[in-house]
């Protein structure tokens, strides 16, 4: 059981025998073993560039020290990772992460804004409709967790749960440091209650996830960022033992 009256196992596999090239591969390459390939690699360029306009042009308000484009570069990292695992077409999920957080209405959800953005462009650029409604579709139910749809192919639920794994662990732990920091009385007792508050919720989520490479990628992030919270308790004289 752990500190916090949670129990995870820390042993179990994280990496597996990849089903795609590695990402220090051009992503054309990485794309062109997948179904999508031929009709997603001549515009790879321009889908980044998109995507990231789009994002740019935003006015959702976010923390100065976040950013919302590398949000998505390290969503696609996740997915990577979720992918060599899972499989499903790469092509499908490289664009619907790419552009899962490219819309914003303060009255609509943000993600039946993005797919009708990523429905817009890759009709533009030609792509064949059966694609860019797998595409949109993936989009569309990326925040879609607490009642996913029981049909769901594998790309979208790789997109959720890639988009789930970011900014939890340790990076939360950062998170909270520099959001306390901007607090008009920040201190480390502050960030350390603030960041227990979001772990307590963050575990909560375990049952969202939809792959099991997502599911042990979650157990990890938790079970570091438990012990990371122990160590913080015992080096503020908070406790008298820490987890090994």
């Amino acid at each position: 059981m752990g500190l916090y009256n949670i129990s995870y196992s820390a042993q179990f596999p994280v990496f597996c025998p990849p089903k795609t090239p590695p990402s220090n591969r051009k992503n054309d390459d990485h794309m062109n073993q997948n179904p999508s390939s031929t009709s997603l690699a001549n515009i790879n360029e321009k889908a980044r560039t998109e995507a990231q306009r789009l994002i740019a042009s935003q006015t959702r308000w976010s923390h100065p020290f976040r950013s919302r484009w590398e949000h998505t570069l390290r969503v696609l990292r996740w997915a990577e990772r979720i992918q060599a695992c899972e499989g499903g077409d790469w092509g499908v999920i490289w664009l619907a992460v790419l552009f899962h957080d490219c819309g914003w209405s303060e009255t609509l959800d943000h993600a039946l804004v993005g797919a009708e953005l990523v429905e817009a462009f890759l009709r533009a650029e030609g792509v064949e409709p059966a694609l860019v409604e797998r595409v949109a579709w993936a989009v569309r139910t990326h925040n879609k967790r607490r009642d996913p749809a029981p049909d769901l192919p594998l790309e979208n639920r790789i997109v959720m749960d890639a988009d789930l794994l970011d900014e939890l662990g340790i990076t939360t732990l950062v998170w909270d440091a520099m959001a306390t920091a901007l607090e008009e009385q920040p201190g480390y007792r502050q960030a350390l209650e603030r960041d227990l508050a979001f772990f307590n919720h963050a575990k909560c989520k375990l049952e969202q996830l939809q792959t099991p490479t997502g599911v042990r990628l979650y157990q990890e992030r938790l079970a570091f960022w438990e012990k990371c919270l122990s160590h913080l308790r015992y080096e503020l004289g908070l406790a008298d033992e820490f987890m090994g």
